[in-house]
């Protein structure tokens, strides 16, 4: 009788709200569960990715609100067109703000290119060496644990900020070859087209790709422009 009364009147019945009720605490609880456990692991994502975290919002934070797309306000002074290219085996990235020592293993084992990304970007064994015909694969990496030892544990945090049309430097035995990027992309860690040399004089950057993962692999690929390489240069018959 009475709850014929309340559906006349258009009120919610009783059962309903007590329905209403229960699944408005479920919905409560859960949602407080869910808001802690993301505070929980951005806390620790955040503590173990600290460095590569910073290095995005000062590039979101230049690029969106001072609007510098420049960056010159990382402060990198590259070598002059003429001088002796010092210092000598640096790789310089001036748009994500990248000096580093290239550092050339001798082997592709993983422990010993983990060894050698403590003091810098690597340079895979058997790949051309800067100037040569040929890929220069280098890799580095994007986020480590910040307690861990190295300076250059996040020197690639924001390699995905490269675009086409981007420049980059390496010194290499006195001389500076410049490259321009031509295209990225993002592959899977098994996939070993990457390494392929050609016939090409090309530059091939990698680092792991989200950051603080290493799910996928970044691949960013320029080509030589200067030195012109001498498949690039003009030839001339003499008469």
């Amino acid at each position: 009788m009475a709850d014929g009364y309340y559906q006349k009147k258009g009120l919610i019945p009783h059962w309903l709200k007590r329905e209403l009720a229960v699944f408005g605490g479920m919905f409560v609880e859960s949602s407080k569960f869910i808001l802690v456990s993301f505070l929980v692991f951005g806390t620790i994502f955040g503590s173990i990715n600290g460095p590569a975290i910073w290095n995005n919002v000062r590039w979101w934070w230049y690029v969106n609100y001072v609007d510098d797309h420049s960056g010159s306000w990382w402060g990198l002074k590259l070598p002059s067109i003429g001088d002796d290219a010092t210092p000598d085996n640096t790789l310089f990235i001036p748009k994500i703000g990248v000096q580093t020592p290239i550092q050339y293993s001798k082997t592709r084992l993983n422990s010993e290119v983990n060894k050698l990304l403590l003091d810098g970007v690597v340079h895979y064994a058997d790949t051309a060496l800067p100037g040569k015909r040929g890929n220069v694969f280098i890799t580095g990496h994007s986020s480590f644990y910040w307690w861990s030892k190295g300076n250059y544990n996040s020197i690639f945090s924001i390699l995905d900020k490269l675009v086409v049309g981007d420049i980059v430097y390496i010194n290499y035995n006195g001389v500076r070859y410049t490259y321009r990027v031509e295209k990225t992309k993002v592959t899977l860690p098994t996939d070993l087209s990457v390494l392929s040399q050609g016939d090409e004089n090309i530059l091939t950057l990698m680092t792991c790709t989200p950051v603080g993962t290493n799910y996928r692999r970044l691949i960013v690929t320029a080509k030589q422009i200067s030195p012109a390489p001498p498949s690039a240069k003009k030839t001339f018959l003499k008469l």
